[in-house]
């Protein structure tokens, strides 16, 4: 860990030659508090900043009193909003959140499978010389020229299901749905496929805006930095003024060092925690929708229904796979790999098996075990956060902020004593 007014130049040396290295390292817990902590959220947001660019000159005039102030007062001023945002770790975690993105941007296939040639067709499935399936349902293809689009994929998938679904006349013939199972299960392995490019993507988008903040935060960060660099060149000949704030400069830096290694634990957990609550709200929105299949609806309705079921359960497993992701040490509690097998493959033979009341209540009882299941798996990494992590943060923000606050004092005596009326003029940063 290097001292925070240099993070910023370690972060761009680190960043430009990101590694598997740097993501490991990143991507694994702290040694310091539990190893399976977590944070869902963050009770009090990040204070938005604008980003510095064209118009820097007048977004940084919004960090300026309009008074004029002496030397001892902007270097308090500059000293408290420095301390502030430096509690909130933005360095450690722009690291951890840009690794993340990275991370997922490996996992995620960005170029679309070629189309492959139809598998022979099912003994209850046979292809007309037209293109059809019995019934007179249209087979999709795909035009290896068309731009490959997750989102537009998984809608004209869910489209052509839903057509076959009717024309099959399925919702209503338990005997025609036993039949077509195989049929139907396959094109559901193809949606769920199509359907998984499309959460990535959204997952990449989510995690890539988080870390814009962060940066927002960090760039901020370093324009106060040079700031306050300035005013120190103007009071100090390049030595310190006493012997205890030289002391109190080292303390400084060792309590930083303990406070940015835990804010990179806490953004990591932080990611892990969000997914995993993602999780369980899905869940709990899968399970109405299961049990509003059951009243008697029209066909369309009901396979409506269906389909919002295993799109939005297919997006909790995506949430809950990079939530264990995210934390690849730590075991989450109460959630098993059979448990998501199992609820994979109820999404694959999902729309057939809601039409034969046994299976259907199998899949009820799948979808409500595994629903409660992750809601316990958020309680308990909410607690252990709380017990351990949040505990070890605060206590190493309470040191690093209290020595900040002991060697501001020093330093604005020493100012003080040296030019006392001294008027500040700020300097041209770029």
């Amino acid at each position: 860990m290097v001292h925070p007014r240099a993070f910023f130049a370690n972060i761009q040396r680190r960043l430009v030659g990101r590694s598997d290295g740097l993501r490991a390292a990143v991507m694994t817990t702290t040694g310091m508090g539990c190893s399976s902590s977590v944070v869902l959220e963050e009770s009090v947001p990040y204070p938005p900043t604008p980003v510095v660019d064209t118009e820097e000159h007048r977004q940084l005039s919004t960090f300026v009193p309009k008074h004029s102030e002496t030397l001892v007062e902007a270097y308090r001023r500059l000293d408290e909003e420095i301390c502030a945002l430096e509690s909130t770790t933005p360095g450690p975690r722009l690291m951890t959140a840009e690794a993340w993105v990275e991370l997922l941007k490996s996992a995620k296939d960005p170029v679309a499978p070629p189309p492959q040639p139809p598998p022979p067709p099912l003994p209850n499935e046979v292809h007309l010389p037209n293109g059809t399936v019995p019934n007179g349902v249209p087979v999709g293809k795909m035009n290896p020229a068309e731009k490959y689009d997750p989102a537009e994929s998984v809608r004209v998938e869910m489209v052509k299901v839903r057509e076959i679904m009717l024309k099959l006349d399925i919702v209503s013939n338990q005997f025609k749905a036993a039949q077509q199972e195989e049929f139907i299960a396959r094109l559901s392995r193809t949606a769920l496929d199509q359907e998984a490019d499309h959460f990535r993507e959204e997952m990449i988008v989510h995690a890539h805006k988080r870390a814009l903040t962060l940066r927002t935060n960090f760039e901020r960060l370093k324009r106060l930095y040079l700031e306050q660099d300035h005013v120190l060149t103007t009071v100090y000949s390049g030595a310190y003024g006493t012997v205890n704030e030289q002391r109190l400069d080292v303390e400084l830096d060792a309590a930083r060092d303990v406070r940015d290694r835990l804010g990179g634990a806490v953004e990591q957990w932080r990611i892990a925690g969000g997914l995993l609550r993602a999780a369980a709200k899905g869940l709990l929105q899968v399970v109405d929708y299961w049990e509003l299949l059951r009243p008697a609806k029209s066909a369309q309705e009901t396979i409506t229904l269906a389909l919002d079921a295993r799109s939005t359960c297919h997006g909790a497993l995506m949430a809950l796979e990079a939530a264990q992701a995210a934390l690849p040490s730590v075991e989450i509690p109460y959630i098993t790999i059979r448990q998501q097998s199992a609820v994979r493959h109820a999404l694959i033979y999902l729309l057939t098996d809601m039409v034969n009341p046994a299976r259907y209540q199998h899949t009820r009882d799948v979808f409500g075990v595994f629903s409660a299941n992750v809601s316990k798996a958020v309680h308990w990494l909410h607690e252990c956060y709380n017990e351990t992590l949040k505990q070890d943060f605060d206590s190493a923000d309470q040191v690093a902020t209290l020595v900040a606050k002991n060697l501001r004092e020093e330093r604005l005596r020493y100012m003080g004593s040296r030019m006392p009326n001294k008027i500040y003029v700020r300097p041209a940063i770029g």
